[in-house]
């Protein structure tokens, strides 16, 4: 059999009874298997650590390493929200949303006839709030592909079920990108990645120098559209989450791009302090430094 048919196969298979289990069982399983992820050899778990101490040194170590614990509980379960992502209907995941916070903003822009760019990070779950946009506006989401043919073929056709769009990262993507917004669409984009460096500038995240995407800044001076902050957080007791949107400062279209982006990096600042285990802090936002060639920021694989 195809290898890459093999992977689509057995991910439809675990998303099917992912779907099937009810959210609270999901979200309760996760505590003890995080607690056995704990106890295994994984390199993600110095990236965690290192992490952690970098954005949060007032915390003494104890601090971290139980914060590092809620993290792999919270991880586990943005793990077990696949079945959501690829097979519940509409309707199950409006049950699930239990607070929308600040959609008037979103739709005063639209009902004007602006683009709007809806900038969000991976605090939360980033892909439910990208399905839940995708059912509400027209939504062409940037995403990188991954190296696997067979994933990306999986999560593409689970990010756009509900009808939305997505775009490759490339010169093609700022293209249909700029377009999707001077029509007055839907924009969405994850503005943690960590870019190339031609493609961002150095801008303090959790009081770090951080390599900042210039891409928001790019299309909102382009095309004058809104830029709306967004993250949908996950609620306690497999209740769902909670989406909240807040337009971005005027400050965001100023010439200088690390003056404009600081007010974005504060605003997911704030939110990873505010719920600090739903952040993906298995990625390694802080690998390039803003001189080159200097020490190695994480361990060695």
């Amino acid at each position: 059999m195809n290898t890459g048919r093999l992977k689509v196969g057995l991910l439809t298979t675990l998303s099917r009874v992912l779907g099937w289990m009810p959210l609270r069982l999901l979200h309760a399983g996760a505590v003890p298997a995080a607690w056995l992820l704990g106890k295994l050899p994984w390199q993600k778990h110095a990236v965690v650590r290192r992490n952690l101490s970098v954005c949060f040194p007032e915390k003494s170590g104890g601090q971290q390493r139980r914060l590092a614990q809620a993290q792999r509980v919270e991880l586990l379960r943005l793990a077990s929200e696949l079945g959501a992502l690829a097979g519940w209907s509409g309707e199950r995941l409006t049950r699930h949303l239990a607070q929308v916070n600040g959609w008037q903003d979103v739709q005063t822009a639209l009902d004007n006839g602006r683009g709007v760019l809806m900038v969000t990070g991976h605090l939360g779950n980033w892909e439910i709030l990208n399905l839940e946009l995708s059912r509400r506006v027209d939504m062409v989401t940037l995403y990188r592909a991954p190296d696997d043919p067979a994933l990306d073929a999986f999560i593409s056709a689970a990010r756009t079920r509900f009808g939305g769009r997505v775009a490759a990262s490339g010169s093609a993507a700022m293209r249909q990108l700029l377009r999707q917004l001077r029509a007055g669409g839907a924009v969405g984009v994850a503005a943690d990645i960590q870019p190339k460096r031609g493609d961002g500038v150095f801008v303090p995240f959790l009081g770090v120098p951080a390599l900042t995407m210039t891409l928001v800044h790019r299309l909102a001076r382009k095309t004058g559209c809104a830029v709306i902050f967004c993250h949908a957080l996950r609620l306690p007791r497999g209740r769902g989450w909670a989406l909240h949107f807040q337009s971005a400062p005027p400050e965001i279209l100023d010439p200088d791009p690390a003056r404009a982006l600081q007010p974005m990096n504060d605003w997911l600042s704030a939110g990873i302090r505010a719920e600090p285990a739903q952040y993906l802090w298995i990625y390694k936002r802080f690998s390039k430094r803003p001189i080159p060639g200097g020490p190695r920021f994480y361990p060695k694989s």
